[in-house]
């Protein structure tokens, strides 16, 4: 590699450990650093468009500029195409760690009732955890206990009562935080008496089978229909409004 190329290589690294900071700020909430991730990526893959982890930022990038979006069209369309920035990254570099780690984490807020992904969920963070359990310190310990107690709310969130048992339990026994183990307790208490698999949230599982696509275009569009409803009889209401106040 010569010279130039170097510079040029370790330019392109310094400004995506820049970019990555500043995500990490938008996730905590950072409405002004979303805007700026979104900018800094969108630079970076101009630079170079096939390098997976710049595209799994950026498409979490897009997946947080969907959720401070209030119309559900926008929501739909930056949602859209945030996921199908993280696929691709994890389709290119299927063993990365951080990049299953940012692609779990992101799908992993999105409403199951709208995007049935949190079996993508399952597959990321299972990977993660097994990945840990094949060479130990892989995740810092902090994040290896969220991974697995996400683990277990995604589970429990499609009605695998069993898995999540089986995941908080597990935690449970490793972790040394109070309020972690106070929280494990109350809801592995919450699970007594429950199926495995509950009945009323098999179409949540069945919905896995026939992929997220399809899903989203069935109850998600059917969302979006009523919100557009919604949208267009406030408009209504405010021109009657402002028809009256003319007069």
């Amino acid at each position: 590699m010569t010279n130039q190329n170097q510079d040029n290589s370790d330019s392109f690294n310094e400004r995506l450990d820049q970019a990555a900071q500043i995500y990490r700020d938008a996730v905590a909430g950072d409405v002004t650093a979303v805007q700026e991730a979104n900018r800094l990526f969108e630079q970076l893959r101009l630079e170079n468009p096939a390098h997976p982890l710049v595209n799994a930022y950026y498409g979490g990038t897009m997946l947080l500029i969907a959720r401070d979006k209030t119309k559900p069209l926008e929501k739909l369309k930056w949602s859209k195409n945030g996921l199908k920035l993280l696929d691709k990254a994890v389709a290119a570099a299927p063993e990365d760690s951080l990049i299953r780690l940012l692609r779990g984490k992101a799908v992993f807020k999105l409403p199951e009732k709208h995007f049935r992904r949190t079996q993508t969920v399952i597959e990321d963070y299972t990977f993660l955890i097994d990945q840990e359990m094949r060479q130990e310190g892989t995740l810092e310990p902090e994040k290896y206990s969220q991974v697995v107690y996400d683990l277990g709310e995604a589970y429990h969130r499609i009605g695998r009562n069993k898995d999540a048992e089986m995941c908080w339990k597990r935690l449970e026994n490793q972790t040394q935080d109070p309020e972690m183990q106070q929280l494990l307790s109350t809801n592995l208490q919450s699970l007594e008496g429950k199926p495995e698999i509950e009945d009323n949230k098999t179409e949540s599982l069945s919905s896995m089978l026939v992929g997220a696509a399809l899903a989203i275009g069935n109850a998600f569009s059917r969302w979006v229909e009523k919100e557009k409803k919604k949208e267009k009889a406030a408009l209504r209401r405010k021109r009657r409004k402002n028809k009256k106040s003319r007069r």
